[in-house]
């Protein structure tokens, strides 16, 4: 496969199969992984793996904490366009493909609270970076 086909075959998954991933697959993926550009090449992350019981029993801390404000904000305030309607219509892509209308906000709170159950990821991946590094060395 070539870079093209890889970007382009590229997508979301919101659910998993219930099937264990090999170790060895997990550590492949992030050798690879592992050679990733960073701001100014240093790398800064730590990568951390967790799966079967040790997953389950994040999952279940995860569910039992309330839900903080975020640290930083993912969006800009006041988005503007063309991102506000790229973010608007992925949106709907997204909530469409599953079947929920934009006006059942019960079930797209469902939806968006699958997120801390890694939508039944066999295995979850954090990355981690040092505070003190600052945002640009997050890219």
């Amino acid at each position: 496969m070539d870079v093209t086909e890889a970007v382009l075959r590229r997508m979301s998954v919101r659910a998993f199969g219930p099937d264990p991933v090999d170790g060895a697959v997990v550590r492949e993926i992030l050798a690879a992984a592992h050679r990733a550009p960073s701001g100014g090449n240093l790398q800064p992350w730590r990568v951390y793996a967790l799966a079967g019981e040790d997953l389950a029993r994040f999952k279940a801390i995860v569910a039992a904490t309330p839900m903080q404000a975020p640290e930083y904000p993912v969006y800009p305030e006041n988005l503007w366009e063309p991102f506000r309607t790229r973010r608007f219509q992925c949106g709907e892509d997204l909530y469409g493909s599953i079947g929920l209308a934009r006006e059942d906000k019960p079930a797209r709170l469902a939806q968006l609270a699958r997120n801390t159950g890694f939508f039944g990821a066999p295995v979850g991946l954090f990355f981690c970076l040092d505070r003190q590094l600052g945002a640009a060395s997050s890219q």
